[in-house]
């Protein structure tokens, strides 16, 4: 009979369990988060493709999230020049009083560059 009680009784704290650890634990928290996903296009003899990002954060940035997209393409019998420059600013909640945490960035710039040996489209 013992053995059932103890039975019931650990399945009983398995099953509540999960509603008493996390808050138990700490929480896990980020700063502020800045993406950007751009692609540039070149189909030319030559191609000069750059990506620039800046970013700039209040201390104790939390909560504020940017998104950048942005698309190039450039199709020409010479020289392509692709710039393309991201400016994020963050000034999120506060968290005074807290660890400091890091800011999320991630940056995904992908410069494709077909070379082209003659003009395209021509009847050449």
């Amino acid at each position: 009979m013992k053995s059932k009680l103890l039975s019931l009784g650990l399945f009983s704290l398995t099953a509540v369990s999960p509603f008493f650890i996390p808050s138990l634990t700490p929480s896990a928290s980020a700063g502020c988060i800045g993406v950007t996903a751009g692609t540039q296009i070149a189909i030319s003899r030559e191609a000069s493709q750059s990506t620039r990002v800046n970013r700039q954060s209040s201390p104790g940035c939390s909560g504020s999230t940017a998104v950048s997209t942005g698309k190039q393409v450039c199709i020409n019998d010479g020289r392509c020049e692709q710039r393309r420059t991201v400016n994020q600013n963050f000034e999120g909640g506060n968290r005074r009083g807290y660890d400091p945490v890091k800011d999320i960035n991630v940056d995904v710039n992908v410069p494709v560059h077909v070379k082209s040996p003659r003009a395209p489209f021509s009847n050449r």
